[in-house]
C-alpha cells in the first residue's frame, strides 16, 4: 500500500473510488475535469478487502495473497492514473491502494477531501431482494454518510448538456443543496434551474368540497413561489448566476426533478441526514434521483449529523 505523487492541502483534493476501470472511467472524467477547474489535486483510491480464512494451516497463504491483490490493484488506479492525465495534464494525480471495504476506505479518505467522487454500476436487468437498490450500494452509503459532497456518476452527461438543476422543498437540507448548486452554476458560467415541486397531500373528507381543495392547491403553490424566490434571492448575494425557478403544482419531486434536469450537466440534491436505512439517510426524493439520473449527481451532506451517524455506528475510523 501507499501513495504517488503529491497529497496536496488537507480539505482540497478529490478524492475518486476505483473500481473496474469500465464502470469508473466516467466519474474519473468528471472527477478529472473538476479538478482542473479547482485547482486541485486528484487522488484515485482503490479498496482491497482483506480475504477471508477459516481454516489456521492456510493463513500462511495470505501474505502472498495480499501482495498479489495489491500488486493488481495497482496496476488498475495506474491505469486509471494514465487516463486522468491525458485528459487533464496539468492536474497532480495521486494514487493509494488501502485494505478494507469500499465503502469504509472511500469514508476514510473523504475526511479529507473537498469532494468524493465514485461510479456505479446499473444494475437494472438484475432482481433485488430490496426494491430501489439498482444502483451500486457503495455509491449510495457515500451519499448518505460522507462528511464532504459526494458524486455519483453513473455515466456521463447528455451530449450538448447545460447547466446546474437542483432541487428545493424550502427544508434546510435542500437550502445548502441551493447554496452549493448556485457555486457551481456561476463557476461554470451557466444557469442555474431551482425546482420546487407541490404535491399536496389531502384528507379524503375534503374530496367531497373539490373548490376547497383547490383553493388549498393554490396557496400551497403560491407558498412555493414566496420560498424559492426568497431562497434565490438570498443565494444571489453571494453568486452572479442566473437563476431559473421552477414550482411544478402536483408532482412527485423525484419525477419533477429528474424531467426539470433532463438537459443539465449537473444534478444537485440534499441529503437529509437522518433516519436509519439508506432511502430515510438520503430522503426519498435524493435517492430516488440518484437511481435514475441521467448526469451526474452531486449530494450535498449535512456534515454534523453525518459525523454523528458515522460516530455512532463506529465508522468514523474503521478498518473494514
Amino acid at each position: 500500500m501507499g501513495t504517488t505523487g503529491t497529497t496536496g492541502t488537507t480539505g482540497s483534493r478529490v478524492v475518486v473510488g476505483v473500481d473496474a476501470l469500465a464502470t469508473a472511467a466516467a466519474a474519473l472524467r468528471w472527477a478529472a475535469a473538476e479538478a482542473r477547474r479547482w485547482g486541485a489535486p486528484l487522488h484515485l483510491v482503490r479498496a482491497v478487502p482483506y480475504p477471508v480464512t477459516t481454516d489456521a494451516s492456510t493463513a500462511w497463504a495470505l501474505t502472498g495473497l495480499l501482495a498479489d491483490l495489491d500488486a493488481a490493484a495497482g496496476a488498475v488506479l495506474e491505469e486509471a492514473a494514465q487516463l486522468v492525465r491525458a485528459q487533464e495534464p496539468a492536474v497532480a494525480v495521486t494514487t493509494s491502494v488501502e485494505r478494507g471495504g469500499p465503502r469504509q476506505v472511500l469514508l476514510r479518505a473523504a475526511e479529507d477531501a473537498a469532494l468524493v467522487v465514485t461510479g456505479a454500476r446499473r444494475h437494472e436487468e438484475r432482481r433485488w431482494p430490496v426494491p430501489g437498490l439498482r444502483l451500486g450500494s457503495t455509491g449510495l452509503f457515500l451519499a448518505a454518510h460522507a462528511p464532504c459532497p459526494a458524486v455519483v456518476v453513473t455515466r456521463d452527461a447528455p451530449a450538448g448538456a447545460r447547466g446546474v438543476a437542483v432541487g428545493f422543498d424550502g427544508s434546510p437540507a435542500s437550502a445548502a443543496a441551493l447554496e452549493r448548486a448556485a457555486a457551481e452554476a456561476a463557476r461554470l458560467g451557466e444557469p442555474l434551474r431551482a425546482v420546487h415541486a407541490v404535491h399536496l397531500l389531502l384528507d379524503p373528507s375534503l374530496a367531497v368540497d373539490a373548490a376547497a381543495c383547490e383553493r388549498l392547491r393554490d396557496e400551497e403553490v403560491r407558498r412555493a413561489w414566496r420560498v424559492l424566490a426568497d431562497a434565490v434571492r438570498e443565494v444571489r448575494t453571494r453568486h452572479a448566476v442566473e437563476v431559473e425557478q421552477v414550482v411544478l403544482r402536483d408532482a412527485y419531486a423525484s419525477d419533477a426533478l429528474l424531467d426539470a434536469a433532463a438537459d443539465a450537466r449537473l444534478l444537485v440534491v440534499g441529503s437529509r441526514g437522518h433516519g436509519a436505512l439508506l432511502r430515510a439517510l438520503l430522503g426519498s426524493t435524493s435517492h430516488a434521483v440518484l437511481q435514475r439520473a441521467q448526469q451526474p449527481v452531486l449530494v450535498v451532506p449535512d456534515a454534523a449529523r453525518a459525523r454523528g451517524r458515522r460516530r455512532a455506528a463506529g465508522l468514523t475510523h474503521a478498518a473494514g
